[in-house]
C-alpha cells in the first residue's frame, strides 16, 4: 500500500505527574527532513526520536512539536540573587548620600520586587527517567501520523489506477491506429501518382521503396511496447509496501519519453491527439505521485 507524504499525528502520555503532548505534521520533501521542537531540558532525548521517526517514516519534511509538563509544585524553586540584592542595596544607600532625599526604609517586600532579584529555577530533569514515557508518546503520534498517511494513499492511488487504464487505452488505440495510417498512406500516396502520372506507367519500384520509407520513419512499435512495459511495472510498484514514490517518478519520466518520441515519429493527426491526451494523464499522475512516500 502506498502512503502519502502529508498528515498529522498526535501522541500523548503521562505519569507520576509528567505529561508528554508530541504533535507531528507532515509535508511533502524530496528526502527525510526531521524538524524537532522540544524544551531544552529534553535536548538529549532529541537522536532518540529522530531515531524512532527515522525507522518507520522515509521520505517527507516532519516537524515535531513535544510539550512536556510537570505537576504543580514539582517543577520550579525559588532563587535569591544575593549578589543582585546586595548591589541594588548599595545603589540606593549611595542614591540617599548624594541627593537630599527624604529618608525612607526599603522593605523587604520593595528590594524582592526589583527586577530579577527573585527568579524562578526549574527542577533538574532526569532525562533517562523520562525516556520511555516520551518514547510511548512518539510512537503513538507517530502511528496515528502513518495511518492517516495509508487512507491518503489509498486515494491518491485509486485516482492514479484510473488514470493508468486510461493511458493503456490509448497506447492500444495507438497500436490500433499504426496500420491503418501505412494503408492511408499508400493510398494516397497511389493517388497523387496516379494524378502527377495519368495513364503512363511509373516506377512501381520507387513507390514501394517510398512506401518502406515511410513505414520505417513511422514505426512506434517499439515505443507502444515499452510504454506498455512501464505501465505494467508501475502498476506492480504500487502494491510494494515500500517507499517507492522516486521508483514511480522514474517511471513517469520513462512513460513521458515514449510519448513525446510517438508523437515526433508519427504524423498521423489522430495518433497526435492521443499522445496529447496520454502527456495530459500522465502529468496529472505526476502531479499526484509527488505527494507519495
Amino acid at each position: 500500500m502506498i502512503k502519502s507524504m502529508t498528515g498529522y499525528g498526535r501522541g500523548e502520555e503521562g505519569s507520576n505527574g509528567c505529561h508528554f503532548i508530541v504533535e507531528i505534521k507532515a509535508l511533502n520533501h524530496r528526502h527525510l527532513d526531521l524538524v524537532i521542537r522540544a524544551p531544552k531540558d529534553l535536548l538529549p532525548l532529541e537522536e532518540t526520536i529522530r531515531r524512532i521517526l527515522q525507522e518507520k517514516i522515509s521520505r517527507g519534511r516532519l516537524e515535531v512539536y513535544v510539550t512536556h509538563e510537570m505537576a504543580q509544585g514539582k517543577m520550579k524553586n525559588v532563587v535569591i540573587n544575593e549578589e543582585l540584592a546586595r548591589a541594588y542595596f548599595q545603589a540606593l544607600q549611595n542614591l540617599q548620600t548624594l541627593f537630599p532625599l527624604a529618608a525612607k526604609v526599603l522593605t523587604v517586600t520593595e528590594l524582592a520586587l526589583l527586577p530579577e532579584v527573585l527568579s524562578l529555577e526549574k527542577d533538574a530533569v532526569d532525562v533517562e527517567a523520562l525516556a520511555p514515557l516520551l518514547k510511548k508518546a512518539v510512537n503513538t503520534a507517530v502511528s496515528k501520523l502513518i495511518l492517516q498517511r495509508e487512507e491518503e494513499g489509498g486515494r491518491l492511488e485509486a485516482d492514479i489506477r484510473q488514470r493508468l487504464q486510461k493511458l493503456e487505452i490509448f497506447n492500444a488505440q495507438i497500436k490500433e491506429r499504426v496500420p491503418l495510417c501505412l494503408e492511408e498512406y499508400r493510398e494516397k500516396l497511389n493517388m497523387r501518382l496516379a494524378e502527377l502520372h495519368g495513364d503512363r506507367e511509373y516506377d512501381q519500384q520507387r513507390f514501394f521503396t517510398e512506401v518502406a520509407f515511410f513505414a520505417e520513419r513511422c514505426n512506434i512499435e517499439e515505443e507502444t511496447v515499452r510504454l506498455e512495459s512501464h505501465l505494467h511495472i508501475f502498476r506492480q510498484t504500487l502494491q510494494k509496501n515500500e517507499a517507492v514514490g522516486r521508483k514511480l517518478t522514474f517511471l513517469l519520466q520513462e512513460m513521458n519519453r515514449e510519448v513525446n518520441t510517438i508523437a515526433a515519429k508519427s504524423s498521423d493527426l489522430k495518433i497526435s491527439h492521443l499522445a496529447v491526451e496520454a502527456k495530459s494523464e500522465i502529468e496529472k499522475i505526476r502531479e499526484q505521485v509527488q505527494n507519495i512516500e
